[in-house]
């Protein structure tokens, strides 16, 4: 089986991987003086759970996000663009970190970008 045929949660090191990425992306999101503030009030223990559960899914991995719908969990968080395309920076160094590779990075920024009109309230009326 080639490597492009599994399934991107798989490539980027399956349960383990992605708990590592995780964790150390939070790390990074916890330091960042642009981010912090959002998380200021937040069970960082519950955000990291549901982190792991929507990447999983997002990345063809066994676990199905059954949390709160992305548009209202992030409301009135202040998040714009600017601050997911810093998440998503921070998502792509933890990634990088723990061996995963350029274009499965791309890969999963690129899934990324499909949910940051949910995450920031941004209408994307170009389609």
């Amino acid at each position: 089986m080639s490597d492009e045929s599994r399934a991107l949660f798989e490539r980027i090191g399956g349960s383990d991987g992605l708990t590592r990425i995780v964790n150390s992306m939070y790390d990074r999101v916890m330091a960042d003086p642009k981010l912090k503030p959002i998380f200021e009030h937040a069970n960082m223990e519950r955000v990291r759970k549901m982190q792991f559960e929507f990447l999983a899914g997002a990345f063809d991995g066994p676990l199905h996000y059954a949390g709160v719908e992305l548009t209202a969990a992030h409301r009135n968080r202040g998040i714009r663009a600017q601050h997911f395309a810093l998440f998503c920076n921070h998502f792509a160094d933890a990634a990088r970190e723990n061996g995963v590779s350029d274009h499965d990075i791309d890969q999963a920024l690129g899934r990324l970008a499909t949910f940051k009109d949910k995450i920031t309230g941004d209408i994307n009326v170009g389609g």
